[in-house]
């Protein structure tokens, strides 16, 4: 009889385990089970990305704008408006360091903005009359700014402290100019046994400001800025010679879009002899705005090898 009753034990258990291992496989395959992929995931919120003291470069010229960037953050299944509107009260934080920027030197393009679904964020567009808060500050000698605060009707904010910006109007000449000015950091060299003929080398020029056109400019070998050089330093760097350089003028465009490119030159073998010498070049000229009159000489030390 006990053997009878282990055996129906066990036919039982059988059927008890397979039922369990269905259980299982339905449960994976999700029939009937909870979703709970959403469970301890944030909900929709936003707020500014550069909230709190916001120092911004505000340029003198034509269509300069600076956009003023709202996050959304969470799960991503919300969409709605945000609104942005300037706040006085938030400058009594900074205890009068900041005055308020008279509402007639900017102008804000739009203060609400829609905020999709599937986005995660957003700007609010403003544009500055920059010389004039330049005249402004000069006259006065105060530091202006806009405390703006974040709102929304249909979305859920972040904590007060990410809800405001004090945008600080910082107004710059908007300039070319080299990467790395003055005495570069690395040298170029040749050997006049073992170089190819020409030696491609590149030096970098930048804008301060995000260039939207092509910029054409010109980069000349100037003995002015070595003389300059040596008396300010207590040198006698020796200029290269002319028929040891090549500077390919294809390469002096900026394209639009860009804030950086390179200009390339060419050291040219066996046609100095073997020392140290400088290569010192200057912005010259561009087709739209300035030259940053600080940063506008890059010299190259240069070795030609036996």
């Amino acid at each position: 009889m006990a053997g009878e009753n282990n055996k129906c034990r066990t036919a039982m258990i059988v059927p008890c385990r397979l039922a369990q291992v269905w259980v299982c496989l339905l449960a994976m395959l999700g029939y009937g089970c909870e979703d709970r992929r959403m469970n301890n995931m944030i909900g929709d919120q936003v707020y500014l990305n550069e909230f709190g003291e916001n120092v911004q470069p505000v340029f003198k010229g034509d269509h300069f704008t600076y956009r003023l960037q709202v996050i959304k953050s969470g799960v991503g299944q919300q969409g709605g408006e945000v609104s942005i509107n300037v706040d006085e009260s938030i400058l009594a934080r900074y205890e009068g360091k900041y005055t308020l920027l008279p509402a007639e030197l900017y102008q804000v393009k739009s203060s609400q903005v829609p905020l999709k679904s599937s986005e995660y964020k957003a700007h609010f567009e403003l544009e500055f009359d920059a010389a004039a808060i330049e005249r402004l500050e000069a006259s006065t000698h105060l530091q202006y700014a806009i405390p703006f605060r974040l709102s929304s009707n249909t979305l859920k904010l972040a904590p007060d402290q990410q809800l405001f910006s004090v945008v600080v109007p910082k107004v710059l000449n908007p300039y070319i100019q080299f990467k790395t000015p003055g005495l570069a950091p690395a040298t170029a060299s040749v050997s006049l046994a073992n170089s190819a003929p020409e030696t491609r080398y590149y030096a970098f020029l930048q804008t301060n400001y995000h260039n939207q056109s092509d910029l054409q400019y010109k980069v000349e070998v100037s003995e002015h800025a070595l003389e300059a050089y040596n008396k300010e330093q207590g040198t006698t760097h020796q200029l290269l010679p002319a028929a040891a350089y090549r500077i390919d003028q294809a390469s002096f465009t900026i394209a639009g879009q860009n804030n950086e490119q390179a200009m390339s030159y060419y050291l040219i073998t066996g046609k100095v002899p073997a020392g140290e010498y400088m290569l010192p070049f200057e912005i010259m000229q561009v087709s739209k705005y300035g030259i940053d009159p600080q940063a506008k000489t890059m010299l190259i030390p240069v070795k030609i090898l036996e």
